[in-house]
């Protein structure tokens, strides 16, 4: 925040845990989307970067740019369409990329570069979850329910998904950007899939009493809630992460609720590392909260926060004070995970809904991208 902004709020989650409080339709089953990158330059200009200097010109993708399309029957679709600005976009110089899903497209924008890529997809065939995943090449689009999902790559048109990605099920980030955890829900067991389609080789077993479809834990292993708390799956086992409720996911931190015998409540910054706690000054009274995410420094969550009233508002929380910045947002709580993301550097922050927005995060307030952008529901960041 800059020295002109006004303080925020206090906010301290307390209050006794309320497990019957009415839930959303298929809250417990939509995966986030985590965003874990090295420190990449992003730098903020003034608003008048966020307009072009002349109009975007649009044109098809160059056949020497389009990758191969994945093995499997093609649908009936127009080639990708690439539009052009003769400015970085939110003037950001690094080499990262934001991509989007909507109900008729995929978003490839190249904020250097001042390029947006929009690749037409085909309908899904269910109105349920979606797990959207950004490889090195290519995105995967694999419903949670059994019905047919696709696969884009850079700069060809979309393609029905084969092999581990054609069923349902949850679909996860892995350990490294180039590979997924899929459900392989009749052996009770995630594997660990390459973007191209090889298995890795690796799985893991999910235990018995889960009370939730395997989500990221941030690291890139499956997170799942059972008796006794919330647990992270390693190769080496499974590990508690708290015995109460886990409120935001990052690269390097967990963001935790929890209450003692007598259900005084708090909340504790947890490093993946170690498992080091450290309280966090956070107050939110008798409200629900909508899993957040973490920056990638750890220094920062992004989390909505619904109160008993109904009312919800998104909160860019500040993990070192305590202190809160409500961002005016339009955008639906109710299925807020995977539609926000951080840029790598922690700078900006992502929200997707009727439409994409830019939060610049020192300062709370909300950016225009300077080019127009298809509806987008669902984004993931490509680390540059």
């Amino acid at each position: 925040m800059t020295a002109d902004d006004h303080p925020g709020d206090i906010i301290e989650i307390g209050g006794p845990a309320r497990d019957d409080r009415p839930r959303r339709p298929w809250r417990k089953w939509l995966p986030l989307v985590l965003v874990v990158g090295v420190g990449l330059a992003v730098y903020a200009r003034t608003g008048a970067d966020s307009r072009a200097d002349r109009p975007p010109v649009t044109r098809p993708p160059s056949a020497t740019t389009a990758a191969a399309s994945p093995s499997g029957p093609t649908p009936t679709s127009t080639a990708p369409v690439v539009t052009e600005v003769d400015h970085p976009l939110l003037g950001v110089d690094a080499g990262w990329q934001l991509h989007g899903r909507g109900p008729g497209a995929v978003v490839r924008i190249d904020l250097a570069a001042g390029r947006v890529t929009t690749t037409p997809v085909p309908a899904l065939l269910s109105t349920g979850p979606v797990n959207f995943l950004v490889g090195p090449d290519r995105v995967v689009v694999r419903p949670l329910d059994a019905v047919p999902g696709y696969v884009v790559p850079d700069g060809a048109p979309a393609a029905e998904a084969t092999g581990d990605f054609s069923h349902g099920g949850a679909a996860l980030p892995g350990p490294d950007p180039t590979s997924v955890w899929v459900s392989d829900d009749e052996a009770g067991r995630m594997l660990l899939v390459r973007f191209d389609g090889r298995r890795a080789g690796r799985t893991l077993e999910l235990p018995q009493g889960t009370r939730s479809f395997a989500e990221p834990d941030g690291a890139g292993y499956p997170l799942v809630a059972a008796t006794g708390g919330v647990y992270s799956l390693r190769p080496d086992g499974v590990h508690r992460i708290t015995t109460g409720e886990v409120l935001a996911v990052g690269p390097r931190h967990w963001l935790a609720r929890e209450c003692d015998e007598r259900l005084r409540c708090g909340t504790v910054l947890i490093e993946q590392r170690d498992g080091a706690r450290r309280a966090v000054p956070l107050r939110l009274d008798e409200s629900e909260v909508s899993r957040g995410l973490i920056s990638p420094d750890g220094t920062r969550a992004a989390i909505w926060v619904t109160a008993s009233g109904g009312t919800s508002r998104f909160h860019l929380l500040d993990l070192r004070s305590g202190r809160n910045v409500l961002v005016d947002l339009a955008a639906d709580p109710g299925f807020f995970q995977q539609r926000m993301a951080w840029s790598p550097d922690g700078r900006w922050l992502f929200v997707a809904g009727s439409q994409l927005q830019a939060v610049e995060v020192e300062t709370g307030r909300t950016r225009e991208f300077g080019v127009a952008l298809p509806q987008i529901d669902q984004i993931a960041v490509r680390a540059g």
